[in-house]
C-alpha cells in the first residue's frame, strides 16, 4: 500500500508541468485512486480483524466448553449408565454412592479450582478425572484390565463423539456466538440415540467380548489408553484446526480404531475357538479312555464267569469230597476261597444309557479312589433324544469339575472328611432334569456367570461347553454357590 501511494504522489508532482486542462483531469483521477486504495485498505484490514476476533471467540468457546460442567456432566452419565448395565457390581449400594459422590466432589472441586484461577491446561482437567478410573476399578468385580478396556473404550468413544459434535457446531454456527449452544444440543441428542441403541443391541455383546478378553493377552486392556490419548492429542480440545480436510481424517482415524477392535476380538475368538476344540478333543479321548476301561472290566468279568462254571463241577466234586470225610474245617476254608474267587469286581451300572453309564461309572471310580462320598440317583434311558457326545459333555465336564473342587479341600480340615458328591437325573415330561452337588473349599468368585476357573485365563472352558450344550437344546443352567456346596442344575428339552 506504501508503495501505491508514493507512487500516486510521485504521479502528482510530475503533473504539475502538465497543462491545466490535462492536470485537472488526471488530479481527479488519483483522488478517486487514492480513495479506492484507502476504501479496499480498511476492508482487508476489518476482514481480518473479524477473522482473529473469531478465532479468539471461538478458542475461548471452546475452553469454557471444556471447563464448564455440561459436556463433562454429560460424559459421566452416558458412562455410568453403559458401566453399571454391563459391570457386576461387587460392594454394597452404600458404599457405591460414597464413592460415586466423593469422585464427583473431587473432579468438580478441581473444576471449580481451575476455573477460578484461570488455569487452561487439559491435561491437568484428564488428571481430575482419574477418580472416576478409581471408583470404576473399585466398585466392580471384573478384572482391572477388563474395567480399563471397557472405561477407555467408552470414554473414547465420547471423545470422538465430542469432537465430531464441536466440528458440526463450528460449520453451523456460521461465524455466529451461537456454537456452544449448538454443541451442547448435538452432544446431549447424540446420547439420547446412542444409550438405547448400545442397551438394546450392543451390551450382550460387550460382555460376551469382555469374558473373551479374559482368555486372551491382558496387554490388550492398555490398548484403549493408548487410542484415547492419541486420538485427543490430534483432534481432541487443543485442536484448532476446522477444515473440511482435517474433518476427514479424524473421522478415517476413528474407523480405523474400530477396525483395529475389530480383528482383536477376531482374534480372541479364534483363540477361544481353538482352546474349545481341544477341549473336546480331550474330552473325546477321556470318554473313550473311560468306555474302553468299562467294557474292560465288563469282559473281564465275563471271562472270569466263564473260568467258574468250567471249573463248578471240579468244585463240587473236591467239596463232596472232605465232606464225605467229615473234614469240615478244610471245607469251609474251601468254600471261603470259592466266595473270594467270585467276588471279583464287575462294573456297576448306574443307568440304562450305555456311554453315559461307562463315563459317569468312570468318574465315580475315581471320586470313590480319592476318598469321596459319592450318592447316585440317575434315570438315563438308552434312547434319550439327546446327542451321547453331548450328554457325556455335559456330565463328565461337570463330574470332573465337582472331583477337582473336593481335592481341593485341604486335608485335616473339617471339611475334608465330609467331602461328598451327589448325583442325581430324572426324565420328567419329556425334559431331563440333572443336578450336582458337591463340596467346596470356601466361597467361589463368579465371572460372568461362571465359577472363576482355578486354572487361570485358559481354564473355565469346561463349564462353558456345559452351556453351550444346555442352550443348543433350549434349556437353562443354573449355578448355586451355598455353604461349603456348590449346585449345578439344569434342564434341557431333547
Amino acid at each position: 500500500m506504501k508503495q501505491i501511494f508514493s507512487r500516486a504522489e510521485t504521479d502528482d508532482v510530475e503533473d504539475k508541468a502538465m497543462p491545466a486542462g490535462v492536470i485537472g483531469d488526471e488530479v481527479v483521477k488519483v483522488v478517486e485512486f487514492r480513495r479506492f486504495v484507502v476504501a479496499q485498505a480498511d476492508a482487508d484490514h476489518i476482514l481480518l480483524l473479524y477473522h482473529a476476533l473469531w478465532d479468539m471467540n471461538r478458542t475461548e468457546g471452546e475452553t469454557a466448553m471444556l471447563f464448564s460442567p455440561a459436556i463433562p456432566t454429560m460424559t459421566l452419565l452416558a458412562q455410568l449408565i453403559i458401566e453399571y448395565s454391563t459391570l457386576t457390581k461387587k460392594k454394597p449400594l452404600l458404599l457405591h454412592v460414597l464413592v460415586r459422590a466423593a469422585s464427583l466432589v473431587f473432579v468438580y472441586g478441581g473444576l471449580f479450582l481451575l476455573n477460578h484461577y484461570g488455569v487452561r491446561n487439559y491435561a491437568v482437567y484428564y488428571l481430575l478425572t482419574a477418580a472416576y478410573v478409581l471408583a470404576c476399578v473399585l466398585l466392580f468385580k471384573e478384572s482391572l484390565t477388563q474395567k480399563l478396556f471397557l472405561y477407555f473404550v467408552d470414554w473414547g468413544i465420547t471423545s470422538f463423539v465430542s469432537s465430531l459434535c464441536g466440528w458440526i457446531a463450528y460449520w453451523l454456527a456460521g461465524g455466529t456466538n451461537s456454537e456452544s449452544t449448538i454443541r451442547y444440543a448435538l452432544y446431549a441428542s447424540s446420547y439420547l440415540v446412542i444409550i438405547p441403541v448400545y442397551l438394546k443391541f450392543w451390551r450382550a455383546r460387550v460382555k460376551e467380548m469382555l469374558a473373551l478378553f479374559q482368555k486372551g493377552n491382558q496387554l490388550y486392556g492398555f490398548y484403549p489408553v493408548l487410542t484415547f490419548v492419541v486420538f485427543n492429542i490430534l483432534f481432541g480440545p487443543t485442536t484448532k484446526t476446522h477444515t473440511p480436510y482435517w474433518f476427514v481424517i479424524m473421522v478415517l482415524f476413528e474407523g480405523i480404531i474400530l477396525f483395529s477392535y475389530y480383528l482383536l476380538f477376531s482374534q480372541i475368538y479364534a483363540v477361544f475357538n481353538r482352546m474349545q476344540v481341544e477341549s473336546q478333543l480331550r474330552n473325546t479321548e477321556r470318554f473313550v479312555l473311560l468306555q474302553k476301561k468299562y467294557y474292560e472290566q465288563v469282559d473281564s468279568g465275563i471271562r472270569g464267569q466263564r473260568e467258574q462254571l468250567h471249573d463248578t463241577r471240579h468244585h463240587l466234586v473236591a467239596m463232596a469230597s472232605l465232606l464225605g470225610a467229615m473234614e469240615y474245617g478244610a471245607l469251609g476254608l474251601y468254600i471261603e476261597q470259592m466266595l473270594e474267587k467270585t467276588s471279583q469286581p464287575y462294573p456297576k451300572r448306574y443307568c440304562k444309557n450305555t456311554v453315559a453309564n461307562a463315563v459317569i461309572g468312570g468318574y465315580i471310580k475315581l471320586a470313590e479312589e480319592a476318598g469321596i462320598a459319592v450318592s447316585v440317583e440317575l434315570d438315563l434311558p438308552e434312547n434319550l433324544g439327546i446327542d451321547d457326545y453331548e450328554l457325556c459333555t455335559v456330565f463328565g465336564n461337570t463330574l470332573e469339575n465337582a472331583i477337582e473342587a473336593c481335592q481341593r479341600i485341604p486335608p485335616g480340615s473339617d471339611s475334608h472328611a465330609k467331602r461328598f458328591i451327589g448325583i442325581k437325573s430324572k426324565v420328567d415330561s419329556g425334559r431331563l432334569i440333572f443336578r450336582i452337588e458337591n463340596s467346596i473349599d470356601g466361597d467361589i468368585v463368579m465371572d460372568q456367570g461362571l465359577p472363576q476357573s482355578s486354572k487361570g485365563v485358559l481354564g473355565g472352558v469346561g463349564l462353558a461347553s456345559v452351556r453351550s450344550v444346555v442352550e443348543r437344546y433350549a434349556g437353562c443352567l443354573s449355578l448355586e454357590p451355598a455353604n461349603n456346596t456348590f449346585v449345578l442344575s439344569g434342564v434341557i428339552y431333547p
